[in-house]
């Protein structure tokens, strides 16, 4: 039975969903401001009970979203992918908006934090290139309405234009269902990587000494 397990943590909103023969058999959301690491594992647990563990692939958002939360998705991914033996695969989680109308040409815009934002191309549930971080909101507004393509967001007030929406599991799911054999298997010889817009800014440690006079000294 091809059962396809999905799951998406690169928002506030985290997902998972098991797909069975193309129908959506358990789905589940559930809301954290700070980690899904807490709340992940219950519906993963339900998830893979529904199928009796017997899953065919697992798909997982790759973001671009909270460093943290899409770390966290990949990382429960893994762990399943890594103890049943399990092909995995990673798409990008704005590839996967939630849409009406089956649109799948847009612009998708979002907040890259430090006071910018960045902007994609999104044609048929993939990046036509990298994301493009603009610094003003002047320029990231003349850039945005150059375009035809319709403005996708999953964040509120980011552009007047833009349809605000959210990642879906269950597209992820659906897009992992229709690939091919040998498309699976290409994807699945590396590790999914989580989509970030500038590398991950990381402190090194305070150099261990000692910060007042020694013991005994005058």
């Amino acid at each position: 039975m091809n059962n396809i397990l999905s799951i998406d943590t690169s928002t506030q909103l985290g997902q998972v969903v098991l797909l069975s023969e193309g129908k959506v058999v358990y789905e589940e959301a559930f809301i954290s401001k700070r980690s899904h690491n807490s709340q992940i594992f219950a519906p993963l647990e339900k998830a893979l009970n529904r199928c009796d563990g017997k899953v065919s692939l697992i798909v997982v958002g790759s973001g671009p979203g909270s460093y943290t939360g899409v770390r966290i998705g990949i990382a429960a991914g893994i762990g399943i992918s890594m103890v049943k033996k399990i092909r995995m695969i990673g798409i990008p989680s704005i590839c996967a908006a939630e849409l009406k109308d089956n649109l799948t040409e847009y612009v998708f815009v979002g907040d890259a934090r430090r006071g910018e934002k960045y902007f994609v191309n999104v044609q048929n549930h993939q990046l036509l290139s990298d994301p493009v971080i603009v610094k003003s909101d002047e320029n990231f507004n003349n850039i945005i309405q150059d375009k035809s393509k319709p403005i996708i967001s999953f964040e509120n007030s980011i552009h007047p234009k833009a349809i605000e929406t959210k990642p879906s599991a269950i597209k992820l799911a659906h897009l992992g269902n229709q690939m091919t054999n040998n498309e699976i298997n290409e994807l699945s010889k590396s590790t999914p990587i989580p989509l970030y817009l500038r590398s991950p800014f990381i402190t090194k440690p305070k150099k261990i000494g000692k910060t007042g006079p020694e013991e005994g000294s005058n």
